[in-house]
This record gives C-alpha cells, structure tokens and sequence, in this order.
C-alpha cells in the first residue's frame, strides 16, 4: 500500500499514484454489476439456471407467487 503524506499547513495529500474518487452510490451499482458478472461466469451457477429452467418447462417445479 502506498504511503500517504499531509503537507504541513495545508489540506492536500500528496499520493504517488493517480488517485480516483467515485461517489458510494455509483461504487455500490458498480460492486453489483461485477457480482452479476461473476455469477454468470460460473460454470455451476449457469448449470443450475439451465436446470431450474428445465424443471420450469417440465412441470416438475411449480411455485406459487406469494
């Protein structure tokens, strides 16, 4: 991690690397996108998508909506 230093006198941080600032709601809609992506990047999920699918079509499984 890299050290962040405080100029004596003044506000500014000086930071060696590009710093970027992203409000937290955009951060958190941004977190659940690369969530969604890595589910459906899951070999097992999408097996068991495809299986839920097929159970559906069958009339294996039926569920009431509450």
């Amino acid at each position: 991690m890299e050290q962040i230093t405080l100029v004596a006198g003044s506000q500014e941080i000086k930071i060696r690397d590009p710093l970027v600032l992203v409000p937290l709601s955009l951060w958190r809609k941004a977190e659940e996108l690369l969530e969604d992506q890595e589910a459906l990047a899951s070999k097992r999920y999408l097996r068991r998508v495809e299986r839920a699918r097929e159970d559906i079509r069958s009339g294996n499984l039926v569920r009431p909506f509450a």
